[in-house]
């Protein structure tokens, strides 16, 4: 079986919490962790393996991308300064209706480099639309990381035609990938049911989807709570906020993930807790779209487990995973005017083993422990922005951004070294990207008569 050793500076495991290595090494056997502890040691038990050296970096657990949407990779900054409701319908859902499949293979490639060079080993894609799903699988598989692919229904309240579905016919197109898709690619991939909203489906939608989840216990991942707007738009449909309206129909539970869960009550915040649902934090996309602050220490205090997530590249606007740690901790503290309302141990936990937990893989995945899936992150620790390093988890939550990552293993197999990805061509999926984009602009105004914001400024 082949041995690969990473020597570090440093290694954090996350489990056990607050522990960490100096001079540390992870050893690979196959696709497991073999060994965590002393490079030397490291090197007397295994003088055949070959050697990634990185002393002057820090071993983590590879971080995991708990919610995107990788076609907007290519629609970045189409429409600022908007709330939630408002940008969508004016911006992203006109040019969601415009992509073609290869559109949608294209930016999903492109949105999955980003994610690997920000040091992202597992990620939720929640695609939507009845369109492009085959195609994004196809991107997510070649890409090397491991993957989850929600299944997004707009059933109402959507202002195109387009983009709306029966909800039957989605559902039974979801069942078909779970079919094709859930734990192939090497039982690297799964499938998740996904209503968009709550405001978007009848609740005969939202049961239905509970009752695919339960056939094939797979997850029901949903956008809930996210802007005070869109409460409005729950209250007029359903005559309850979303949170309480999922319980009182018993959608919550241990394989629901509520995206956002930003506008919640107290009460709100309980029931989560009771259901052992996840709650997927989007700490800059809130703050972008003025959707609010989430109520995550109450989520902590009350034990709701936690999970971190970028969100798409079109409400952030980027996919840096390492940026999001450190807003996971720096917005709570201003909102709370307290200085450790959130630690630096309690972010990294969300990137990493909260969001095992809310896969329903923290036996597998999310700390490095020896019989765990070899997904491991590499981040340098040298640069003029981070030396010299007295704490290198301070380091990597108060210092380092994405370009800091350096190398990325997923199942034992290395997919990004010394910032080169080697599962797809970055220079070859940019310049599709380029191209891409600007097309789809086009054919978005053409359309649908779109002018984007910026439009007006640029002459």
């Amino acid at each position: 079986m082949t041995e690969l050793v990473i020597e570090g500076g440093y290694v954090i495991p996350v489990i056990p919490r607050k522990t960490i290595i100096r001079d540390g090494a992870v050893v690979i056997e196959g696709d497991r962790i073999a060994f965590v502890g002393k490079r030397d040691e490291a090197r007397r038990r295994f003088p055949s393996a070959e050697v990634i050296k990185a002393h002057r970096h820090v071993i983590i657990p590879g971080l995991i991308n708990a919610h995107d949407h990788l076609f907007q990779s290519i629609l970045r900054n189409i429409g600022i300064d908007m709330e939630l409701v408002s940008w969508l319908r004016t911006s992203i859902h006109p040019t969601l209706a415009s992509f073609t499949d290869e559109d949608f293979y294209v930016a999903a490639k492109w949105g999955l480099v980003e994610n690997i060079k920000s040091g992202v080993t597992t990620i939720i894609e929640n695609h939507y639309g009845p369109r492009g799903y085959d195609a994004v699988a196809k991107a997510l598989m070649e890409s090397g990381l491991r993957t989850v692919l929600a299944r997004g229904i707009y059933e109402l309240n959507v202002l195109l035609e387009e983009l709306k579905e029966d909800p039957d016919e989605a559902l039974k197109h979801t069942e078909s990938l779970v079919k094709k898709y859930h734990r192939g690619n090497g039982g690297k991939m799964m499938v998740a049911v996904a209503p968009m909203h709550p405001y978007n489906a009848s609740k005969e939608l939202l049961l239905k989807a509970k009752e695919l989840s339960d056939k094939y216990g797979i997850i029901y991942h949903t956008h809930t709570g996210e802007s005070k707007k869109d409460q409005e738009l729950v209250k007029q449909l359903h005559g309850k906020t979303d949170v309480t309206l999922l319980y009182e129909l018993g959608v919550l539970g241990p394989r629901y993930h509520a995206v956002h869960a930003v506008n919640v009550s107290p009460e709100e915040v309980k029931y989560l807790a009771k259901t052992g649902s996840h709650v997927i934090h989007n700490p800059e996309s809130n703050m972008y779209l003025g959707s609010g602050v989430a109520p995550v220490p109450d989520y902590l205090k009350e034990g709701v487990n936690v999970a971190l997530g970028t969100d798409g590249p079109g409400s952030n606007n980027n996919q840096d995973m390492v940026e999001a740690i450190r807003f996971a901790v720096l917005l709570h503290r201003a909102a709370r005017t307290h200085p450790s309302i959130i630690t630096a141990w309690d972010a990294l936990e969300m990137a990493t083993i909260n969001g095992a937990r809310a896969l329903g893989l923290e036996e597998q995945l999310g700390s490095l422990e020896v019989g765990k899936k070899a997904d491991i992150t590499v981040v340098r620790l040298d640069g003029p922005h981070i030396a010299p390093v007295h704490d290198p988890l301070g380091s990597i939550v108060y210092c380092a951004n994405a370009s800091d990552v350096d190398t990325v293993i997923v199942d034992g197999k290395v997919v990004m070294l010394e910032r080169k990805v080697l599962t797809l061509n970055e220079e070859e999926v940019a310049r599709e990207a380029e191209e891409t984009a600007l097309n789809l602009l086009d054919r978005a105004r053409s359309r649908f008569g779109v002018k984007f914001p910026f439009e007006e400024f640029i002459k």
